[in-house]
């Protein structure tokens, strides 16, 4: 691998290598936050993805962190939370702003970009992850959007990615579930699992002689990667398929939301953690969480999906439930949040008094045909 002389450039918390054969490699580098993204990360890696896209030396893009623990466990939720507390929202919607730009350009990107997903990959850093064509898993992947956790949503172009799994997406973005690799893998957010060392994967993808491959770089790149691929056991997201099939039915909130909690009493440790995260969870965000899958099923261009997600963030943010949220998961860490009182748990009792009206017509349209406003 050769350094050369800018390509550190972008950001102290990011490493940019050149590799042979057109290759790049982008690092990120906050081991201590679990590699979180905050604004100035997001715009960096929006830089660099941008100038890789127009420069005709590179060919393919190879993305992961400097430690096996995380690929990057999100946002900086807790940076995030302090700016709204200081009325700072408008710097706050910035870093939403870096981050869906950083997103929508990797979900429209015309060169590969492989992401290496080992160790917990969650919130932001699944949104990232999801944007790439190439998504790689270890036997030590940790995947999950647990906004329900901290009073945010699952967003990064969630409001599509989960609802383009049926209910098994709307049940990972109402209860946070952790996926293994072969959960990730079994539903498609993963394209292959590797159990080989990460060194000797990329060696692998480094060494492609393009001029085998007539069809394509892109071709190239899934034929080395199927080399590699070692599928492994059915994890508990497989063995309680038939459970999510009838928890979630995607008709009624109130029905899917009971069911959820009723499975407080499951076999399964899994689905049992499911009902306990939901329950805890935050009432806002198991109510706009169904409705964005509602929304998402009409299948949405990726640029509409981030304009809607910016307006429910900048809503979200600005809802009692975030702060305290944060607060008390990861600032207090006592796991015990205060979440916004709600006349009873319906879509119209939750989110009544102070409904997400967005100026985009069919969001709206939701809200009025499920009776949040009138």
């Amino acid at each position: 691998m050769t350094n050369s002389p800018d390509v550190n450039r972008y950001h102290p918390d990011l490493i940019v290598e050149e590799a042979k054969n057109g290759w790049r490699i982008v690092r990120l580098n906050r081991p201590k936050s679990l590699h979180a993204l905050d604004e100035s990360i997001a715009t960096a890696l929006l830089r660099v993805f941008e100038d890789f896209h127009q420069d005709d030396q590179v060919k393919a893009i190879w993305l992961d962190s400097t430690t096996p623990k995380a690929f990057c466990a999100g946002g900086d939720v807790r940076k995030l939370r302090q700016l709204v507390i200081n009325n700072e929202v408008e710097t706050a919607n910035e870093f939403f702003e870096q981050e869906y730009a950083l997103d929508l350009l990797l979900h429209n990107y015309a060169k590969p970009v492989i992401v290496w997903g080992e160790g917990y990959v969650m919130g932001g850093g699944l949104g990232l992850f999801m944007a790439a064509p190439f998504r790689l898993v270890t036997p030590y992947s940790r995947l999950a959007m647990p906004e329900i956790n901290i009073g945010l949503y699952p967003d990064v172009g969630a409001s599509r990615f989960l609802a383009d799994r049926g209910p098994i997406g709307l049940f990972t973005g109402l209860t946070g579930s952790i996926m293994t690799a072969a959960g990730a893998y079994s539903i498609g957010w993963a394209t292959h699992i590797c159990d080989a060392q990460r060194d000797n994967v990329l060696k692998k993808v480094i060494d492609i002689d393009w001029n085998h491959y007539p069809a394509g770089d892109f071709r190239a790149i899934d034929d080395t990667l199927n080399s590699l691929h070692r599928p492994v056991a059915a994890g508990p997201l497989q063995n309680s398929l038939d459970v999510i099939h009838s928890v979630c039915r995607g008709i009624s909130f109130e029905q899917d939301y009971q069911a959820i909690i009723g499975l407080n009493d499951a076999r399964s440790d899994w689905l049992r953690q499911a009902s306990e995260n939901l329950q805890k969870g935050s009432p806002s965000t198991a109510a706009i969480t169904w409705l964005l899958w509602q929304w998402g099923k009409q299948v949405h261009a990726w640029d509409e999906v981030f304009k809607l997600e910016a307006q429910i963030s900048d809503w979200k943010i600005r809802h009692p439930d975030f702060v305290e949220g944060v607060r008390a998961r990861l600032v207090d860490k006592d796991l015990s949040p205060a979440w916004v009182n709600t006349q009873d748990l319906t879509l119209k009792g939750i989110l009544g008094n102070h409904p997400p009206v967005t100026n985009i017509e069919s969001w709206n349209q939701l809200l009025k045909h499920y009776a949040v406003i009138s």
